[in-house]
Order: structure tokens, then C-alpha cells, then sequence
């Protein structure tokens, strides 16, 4: 049941709610083959990502007060219960997909993945040779007795490993335990092998390592063998949750009782009992740290599946090329004529490339400004940013380092861009810059002109062309302005709480008044609905999870403004709820490319608004980074992203619609099929001319 007085759905239950969606999308037929592997990699990708900062919060939560828990409608020995139900009927469900539905489709398609079975006679010499050559040197195999490894020992986080129970031949007593590491990071996850009668074949890298065991421990038995991965150590990130005051109540009641985070260790569906008990004295862990999966662990690896012909993949989209920001015109002559605006990954990112590559050779350029959310060495940006310090220009970039890379790798970046001369700016707590942001000042003969990037999604994510994002470039005098108004105050590095007063008009700055300008802009629509106007509220958005925006918007529906909320993630607002949110409806889309645009449109009176922006609507963004929302003022501009929501909302192909327990329902509908992101695609190629009619898809 759900109680009406505390009316958000739970973000957790949300989180699977979602994660079932990806699900679904892997068990699709009509999605092709190696597409459905790369769905179930997102699942994986997500069900570790929920144990590694859901689980250990929730178990925290456990030892704090009653009258802490009350207060926050959370009960979490209930909840976990229901929870790790769910994940293990999901996981139950992802083995069912996999063995039984996309496996038999990929040797429909003339491919043979080898899963968990010997190697055929004629590939034998071929795996053989292959560890010989390209794995033996990468692999370590090491005992695990006190007598032969003096040291504790230690898994690294997010690698591969095998745990063996192993017999001495010749010497019958008591087992030896061992470990081998799988050397994806070296060698890759998957391997091609030799064609057999015109079929393909692929195999696991675990299954080659598998097979080759008795070269790594020869003189030795196998008695049993089982995969092994540890998690990374996570953070409980209570502040990003929970009010300040109510942060530090927990925080004091865990430090009372000495709360430390457990160990995640993930094995292998099916690994003895007798195997877990030895390494959880060995490790000095509770056996209760152990959570088994399924065949294979680490299954996010599908992303990388090798490509495998035509028919077993979508067909390719060619990147289309902007309209008004081809080479050869400088892009600041474009800017200074109008904005521009860049639908992802359906565009080209190279007007993006060249906004930086042309700042960093532009002999008027003088000052350079950006936001690095989570970027990488060989990113085009650090490139530009390293070209444009060696020229002399004043270089400042504000970065969140990357936890999904090694620390070696981050050091590596930061390391060449300050030798180069930029100023790195490192987020603080309170001082997360998720804004994906970026100001260049240009000095000319009447002063400065001022040119800005405004994203809805990281740079490091653009080369890759799997995420939908929109990317706006402007010159607009207010805009920029206000960017460097921004930046300015990021150079100090001072919380956001000690500023009172920031004049943002036409930006949205969380921590500022990005919650005052949206809550202002549907009191608006509330009161011209009031006032027996049409009033409607649209938001496109990854996760909606604050309870304070979830009421306004409750407040809204109640009203009579039309509501209609498009998530790809979360959702803690409860639709469908009578006299709470009957006027209010939630879609959630997974397609071939994973969303990540926010949009937020409001009706007023007919004089449409449509903002972007770089932050959802969650309290840790709301409250605890530095996001930006900004408005899309060109008419023509915001025509596209007035088509782009019309295509989202008359999706009947990959929207669901979410009921009030977060069950995603398919969309029947009787009128002509709609594929939201196809739409999307053909509307970016008819982008060539400033002509309306050309949006009647």
C-alpha cells in the first residue's frame, strides 16, 4: 500500500524499477543481438553500481535512531529484505535472457559464444597458443596458505579473479586454495577465435585461463574453480541524501558505534560453502560479505562485445554534419551571428572540437574557462586546453576527478595539463562542479567578447556517441556575462552558503536559485490555471528524487497544470495517485542510446520556455553541486527542442509508462509507430534550413 501521507516512491525500489527496464529492452527480439548483450552490460553496470552506494547506506542506516528513521518515512531492515528479493528474482531473470534467449540468437546470427562449455576439438590448438602467447605473461598465480604467502592478501577492486581449491598429485590430505588473476585490463574480455564452417566463434578470456590451469599449477589437481571480484570501496554519502541537520545526527550515531563499511566481495553462482568459509577467515570478512552472481561475473564487459557483422548490430548512424558549423568559417563569426545548438550524439561533435581547437590558436583569445566533469588523458579537450596554455593563454579548469579510472590515470591528465600551464581547480565538498560548462574571452577593439559552451552532458562522454545530450553555443551578451559572473566565483573556492546574493537572471545555478527560478516558473503555471489558462509542465530528465520539487509538482497537478514527466532513470514521484498526482504522467525511454538531456518546458500562456540543463532534480544536485540550467531564447532553436519533446512524448516503440508501484507498462496505441530517438535522428538531418515545416515528421 502506499501511504498517502509520505507520497514518494522509494529510491531504491525506483533504481530496480529501472534496472528491470534494461531488462526488458535485453529480452526484446526484435532488438539485434549484440545490442541486447550491451542492455544486459548496462543492467550489470547498474546492479553493481546499486550495491556498491545503495546497499552499504541502507545498512548503515540500520543502527540509526528510531525517531531519525521515522522522520524519513525509511524502515531498512524491511526494505532491504525487499530489495535483495527483487535483485535475486532480476538476476534470476538476466541468466534466463542470457542462456536461454540471446545466446541461441547470436548463433542464429551465425555467432557461437562459447558459455560455460569445453572448447570444440578444433579450437583447442588455437586457445592453447593464444594463452602462450598473449596471457601467460599478464597471469599470477599465487597460494593463498599462510606458509607459502606471508603477506594478508588483497584483491584489487573491479578485477578478475579465480579461486581454486586444489589436491597435490601424489600427496592425498588436506586442499591447497590458490588465486589467478583473469588479465582483462592486458588482454580483453572476449576472444575471437577461428571460423568453423563460415561460423564465427568468441570466448570469455575466463574460459581460456580456465582451460590453460594446469600450466599455471602444474603437479596440481583442480578440484574446484570459481571466479572472485571484490568491490571498490565506496563512501556512505549521507550529506547527498538526507537535510544538513539531519546528515549530522546520523553521522554522530555512526561514529558512536564505530560503524565500518563492509567488504563486497562477489562470487561466482555456486561456489562451496567450505571455499567461501576459508576466505572469509583468510580475508578476515563475514561470509555474509559474499554475494554470488551468475556463470560469469562482471558481465558491464558486454559493452565492449566485439563487432560482429551487420545483421547482429543496428545499423549505423552516421554523425550528421551542422547545418551552419561546417570548417572552414571561424565559429566565433557564426556565434556572433546566432546561437547554436547541438542535438548528440546525432550531430557531429566537431563543431565542439574546433570551439576549442580554434580558442587555442586564436591569436585574440586571452582566457580560457571550463569545467571537467570526470575526464580522461586522451580526451580532445585536455588536448586543446594544453595547446591553448602553451600559447599563452590564461587556461583555468575546474575538475572532478574520475573514481571509475585509475588513480594513476587521473594523476597522468592533471599532471600534463599543469605542466603545461593550466590552473586545475579540484571540486571541494559542497563544491562539486557538475555544470559541464565553458567560457573564452576574446579581446577586440571594443573590449571583449565572450563566447560559451552550455551542456547537458560531460565532454568525456561525446566521443563515444552512446549518450543523448544537447549542447548549446552562444555568444548572448546576458548569458555569457552571467557564465563569468560563475566562474569568477569558482576561483574563490568558497561555499556556496557564504554568498547571499549572485544577480543570475537568465542562468540557473543550484545552490543559488536554480530551486527559487523553477519553483516561480510552476507557480506560474499554477496560477494561469487558476485563472482558467491552459498550463502544462514538461520535464525530460534522468532521476527525479526531491521530495521538495515532487510536492510543487503534486501542488501543480492539483491545480489542473498537465504534467508530464520523461525519465531514463529514477523516479520517487508517485503518479496515478487520486487527489494527488491524477493529472500528472510518467514515461520512462530506454533505446538504442542512453538518455541523459534534461529539458524542462513550461506552456506560459503560449509563450513556451524551454530550458536545459546539466543537473536532475535530486537533492545532492540540487543542494550539493554546482549545476547549470539554461534557457534556449533563439525561436528557431527552441522550435527543434519543441519537436524533440513532441517525439519523446508520442514514443509508442520504447516508452513505458510507469504506474503507481513503478511497474513499466508497454504503450499500446493504435496510431502510427513512434521511436523517439529514431524521430530525433531525422530531425537533426533536416536541420539545414530555417523553416519550421520542416519539424512535421
Amino acid at each position: 500500500m502506499i501511504d498517502v501521507s509520505h507520497p514518494f516512491f522509494d529510491t531504491n525500489l525506483s533504481w530496480l524499477s529501472y534496472n528491470y527496464r534494461l531488462l526488458l529492452e535485453a529480452e526484446d527480439e526484435s532488438v539485434p543481438a549484440t545490442e541486447r548483450l550491451r542492455h544486459l552490460a548496462g543492467y550489470s553496470y547498474q546492479i553493481d553500481e546499486f550495491f556498491r552506494s545503495r546497499i552499504p547506506l541502507l545498512n548503515a542506516m540500520r543502527g540509526v535512531s528510531k525517531d531519525i528513521l521515522d522522520k524519513l518515512n525509511l524502515y531498512p531492515d524491511t526494505l532491504l529484505e525487499h530489495i535483495l528479493e527483487t535483485v535475486e528474482n532480476q538476476l534470476t531473470k538476466f541468466d534466463e535472457i542470457l542462456s536461454s534467449g540471446v545466446v541461441p540468437a547470436l548463433l542464429e546470427g551465425d555467432l557461437h559464444l562459447y558459455f560455460k562449455e569445453p572448447f570444440r576439438e578444433e579450437h583447442r590448438d588455437f586457445v592453447s597458443s593464444f594463452f602462450v602467447e598473449k596471457v601467460f605473461r599478464h597471469v599470477q598465480p599465487v597460494f593463498l596458505e599462510g606458509r607459502r604467502s606471508a603477506k594478508i592478501t588483497f584483491f584489487e577492486p573491479d578485477a578478475l579473479y579465480f579461486v581454486l581449491r586444489l589436491l597435490r598429485r601424489g600427496e592425498p590430505g588436506e586442499p591447497w586454495f590458490a588465486y589467478v588473476n583473469i588479465p582483462v585490463g592486458e588482454v580483453g574480455r572476449f576472444v575471437k577465435l577461428p571460423k568453423l564452417d563460415g561460423q564465427k566463434h568468441v570466448a570469455f578470456l575466463d574460459d581460456i585461463v580456465l582451460a590453460n590451469m594446469k600450466m599455471l599449477f602444474p603437479g596440481y589437481e583442480v578440484q574446484d574453480c570459481f571466479a572472485l571480484r571484490v568491490e571498490r570501496e565506496s563512501e556512505l554519502a549521507v550529506d547527498d541524501e538526507f537535510p544538513a541537520a539531519v546528515t549530522q545526527r546520523i553521522t554522530r550515531q555512526l561514529e558512536k558505534k564505530n560503524y565500518v563499511l563492509p567488504h563486497q566481495y562477489f562470487c561466482e553462482m555456486g561456489m562451496p560453502a567450505e571455499m567461501k568459509a576459508y576466505l572469509s577467515d583468510r580475508l578476515g570478512i563475514q561470509v555474509a560479505e559474499f554475494y554470488e552472481r551468475g556463470k560469469y561475473l562482471y558481465y558491464q564487459d558486454f559493452k565492449a562485445f566485439p563487432s560482429t557483422g551487420k545483421k547482429l548490430e543496428y545499423t549505423h548512424q552516421k554523425a550528421v554534419p551542422h547545418a551552419e558549423l561546417r570548417a572552414g568559417e571561424s565559429i566565433f563569426d557564426v556565434l556572433n551571428r546566432s546561437d547554436q545548438l547541438l542535438h548528440l550524439p546525432y550531430h557531429s561533435i566537431d563543431p565542439v572540437v574546433r570551439f576549442f581547437n580554434e580558442a587555442a590558436v586564436d591569436p585574440y583569445v586571452r582566457e580560457i574557462y571550463v569545467s571537467l566533469y570526470k575526464i580522461h588523458a586522451h580526451s580532445f579537450l585536455v588536448n586543446s586546453l594544453i595547446s591553448a596554455a602553451r600559447n599563452g593563454k590564461r587556461v583555468v579548469a575546474f575538475a572532478e576527478l574520475n573514481p571509475k579510472f585509475d588513480i594513476h590515470e587521473n594523476i597522468h591528465w592533471a599532471r600534463k595539463m599543469k605542466d603545461a600551464g593550466v590552473k586545475i581547480i579540484f571540486s571541494l565538498p559542497g563544491l562539486k562542479v557538475h555544470a559541464k560548462i565553458a567560457l573564452i574571452k576574446r579581446k577586440v577593439k571594443k573590449g571583449w567578447d565572450r563566447y560559451a559552451y552550455l551542456g547537458t552532458g560531460g565532454f568525456y562522454r561525446m566521443t563515444s556517441r552512446e549518450f543523448v545530450d544537447h549542447a548549446l553555443l552562444t555568444s548572448h551578451r546576458e548569458i555569457t556575462n552571467e557564465l563569468e559572473l560563475l566562474f569568477g566565483y569558482l576561483v574563490t573556492r568558497d561555499v556556496p552558503s557564504k554568498f547571499k546574493y549572485l544577480p543570475f537572471n537568465y542562468l540557473m545555478v543550484s545552490q543559488f536559485n536554480m530551486n527559487k527560478k523553477i519553483i516561480e516558473l510552476i507557480d506560474r503555471e499554477v496560477k494561469n490555471s487558476r485563472s482558467g489558462l491552459k498550463a502544462a509542465v514538461t520535464v525530460k530528465i534522468n532521476q527525479l528524487q526531491d521530495q521538495s520539487m515532487i510536492a510543487k509538482l503534486y501542488q501543480a497537478g492539483q491545480a489542473g497544470v498537465e504534467i508530464q514527466i520523461i525519465v531514463s532513470d529514477c523516479c520517487c514521484l508517485i503518479p496515478e495517485l487520486p487527489t494527488i498526482s491524477d493529472n500528472i504522467t510518467v514515461t520512462r525511454l530506454v533505446d538504442r542510446y542512453a538518455e541523459n538531456s534534461r529539458i524542462f518546458y513550461f506552456y506560459n500562456r503560449g509563450k513556451e520556455e524551454i530550458f536545459l540543463s546539466s543537473g536532475d532534480w535530486t537533492f545532492r544536485n540540487l543542494h550539493h553541486r554546482i549545476d547549470v540550467g539554461f534557457p534556449i531564447l533563439d525561436d528557431y532553436l527552441r522550435s527543434q527542442l519543441l519537436q524533440v519533446l513532441r517525439n519523446y512524448l508520442a514514443d509508442n516503440q520504447k516508452s513505458v509508462k510507469l504506474d503507481t508501484y513503478q511497474n513499466n507498462h508497454p504503450i499500446v496505441s493504435d496510431s502510427q509507430k513512434v521511436r523517439a530517438q529514431e524521430a530525433n535522428y531525422r530531425l537533426t538531418e533536416r536541420v539545414e534550413h530555417r523553416t519550421p515545416r520542416l519539424f512535421n515528421l
